[in-house]
């Protein structure tokens, strides 16, 4: 005969429904907050682009060479900064601006060519920006002036075939040896063999910024007597060449190389990340030849350059949609200039 089922102990039952209804509160609580943080998220972030649109409506002046900056590919947080500075009694905004980014923008032109300094050189970057090219723009701007044989040539690029045979067509025509290493004792190696010579360059794998290689290069590059030039492209997008500058570490380099002018539409990007990061533009590459694309140009050069702008109208801004752009919160800003005005 069976038993009938225990009856429920309607103390535990009771002690179980009180337990559900305690994390259910609990849980609408932390949805409730959620939602009231995102919500006073927004409120801030729509209040401070209104405040910044309502300034730029008050001072019409701030509003054009905002405009200004952005068609010629200035970042948002870089003109926020110098329109701060803009005060009423200027005449000409635009010639104003391009003086600050003149002052702010550090560049080889009007000092010593990188050829005459002499050294030990590693040409670093991504994939694709012309390194060996502008290895070997800067080896026959050196041999012209101080001889080939105060010249060395070194390859890290052994596993790309391409590269390695077109920097040895190079030394051909220099008449200096292209030597290879393959790891960091070898390159040591032949930096002691080298010590002799005025000037050392060293061309280097090309590898995206984001490869896991990367950090390894940077490593066997970190001899002490190495001086690293990031070669970044021109014709890049703004976050495309913030990205390179972050993973090559471009703080830690010598200099910058600014690749590819002759194939860039706007040069703003390039100058901006410069501007911010507070690098030092050592040369312009700007087409193929060997070594007639090889050009040390002063800030203001390049400022002139970049605020010429270009580009389809397809990708301009009309002035009623600036807020677009300006209504990230400034706080959220990475790499904010301090910009001297």
């Amino acid at each position: 005969m069976r038993e009938p089922p225990a009856a429920t102990d309607p103390i535990r039952v009771a002690s179980a429904t009180a337990s559900f209804d305690a994390a259910d509160a609990q849980r609408e609580r932390l949805e409730m907050l959620s939602e009231l943080r995102s919500m006073k998220g927004l409120i801030e972030e729509r209040f401070g682009a209104l405040a910044f649109m309502e300034k730029l409506q008050r001072r019409p002046a701030e509003a054009r060479l905002s405009q200004k900056l952005l068609d010629c590919g200035f970042s948002p947080a870089l003109i926020r900064k110098i329109v701060e500075g803009l005060s009423t009694d200027i005449a000409d905004e635009a010639t104003w601006a391009a003086q600050v980014l003149e002052r702010n923008l550090q560049s080889q032109g009007s000092g010593p060519a990188l050829e005459d300094q002499g050294g030990v050189y590693a040409l670093i970057g991504a994939t694709g920006v012309g390194k060996t090219t502008t290895t070997a723009k800067i080896a026959a701007a050196f041999a012209a002036r101080h001889g080939a044989g105060n010249l060395g040539l070194v390859t890290l690029d052994a596993y790309r075939v391409g590269a390695h045979e077109q920097l040895r067509a190079y030394g051909r025509i220099l008449g200096v040896p292209v030597h290879t290493a393959h790891d960091r004792a070898s390159l040591e190696d032949l930096l002691e063999l080298l010590s002799a010579k005025k000037m050392v360059l060293i061309d280097t794998a090309g590898m995206a910024q984001r490869d896991t290689r990367t950090r390894e290069l940077l490593e066997m590059l970190s001899h002490r007597a190495i001086e690293r030039l990031l070669v970044v492209n021109a014709a890049s997008q703004g976050e495309t060449i913030e990205d390179v500058i972050v993973a090559y570490r471009a703080a830690t380099c010598a200099g910058v190389v600014l690749s590819k002018l002759d194939e860039a539409v706007k040069l703003g990007p390039a100058l901006d990340a410069a501007i911010r990061h507070k690098l030092k533009i050592v040369g312009i590459a700007s087409g193929q030849r060997v070594p007639e694309d090889w050009h040390h140009l002063s800030s203001g050069a390049l400022v002139q350059r970049a605020l010429r702008g270009g580009g389809s109208s397809a990708w301009r801004l009309d002035a009623s949609e600036m807020n677009l752009v300006f209504a990230a919160p400034h706080g959220t800003a990475q790499h904010a200039a301090t910009v001297a005005e």
